[in-house]
């Protein structure tokens, strides 16, 4: 693989230096798609932030691009600056581990019982 023609995306010159908005990954995504060969780089040297929904988004895209059957790619991060690393990492990690949301079960009582435990309560 490591013959494989492939191609380099400047992720700074087609979105920019800040890319802080999920919007802009669907953007990225068509470049992704026109690209000729099946090995997409994505350069991050010049980018300096990436919000953590624009990260989330640009996971998704790089899971779904190499799900599929046709038109299959892989696309890797690199040159990434160290925030950038940061919140890929931790957006991955959570995407990965989902946070257990506590489930709460209201029981349901008759409001007649508890007004007759209180007339009956010798307090």
């Amino acid at each position: 693989m490591e013959n494989e023609a492939k191609t380099t995306i400047q992720v700074a010159i087609v979105l920019a230096k800040i890319v802080g908005s999920r919007d802009l990954a669907d953007t990225l995504k068509e470049v992704i798609l026109k690209a000729k060969t099946r090995l997409v780089n994505l350069d991050f040297s010049e980018v300096d932030f990436i919000s953590r929904s624009a990260a989330h988004e640009l996971l998704l895209i790089k899971e779904d691009l190499n799900r599929k059957i046709l038109n299959k790619k892989e696309v890797n991060f690199i040159n990434t600056k160290h925030d950038v690393t940061e919140m890929i990492r931790v957006v991955a990690a959570n995407k990965a581990v989902p946070k257990n949301r506590p489930t709460f079960k209201a029981e349901k009582i008759n409001i007649n019982s508890l007004t007759k435990e209180s007339q009956t309560c010798p307090c």
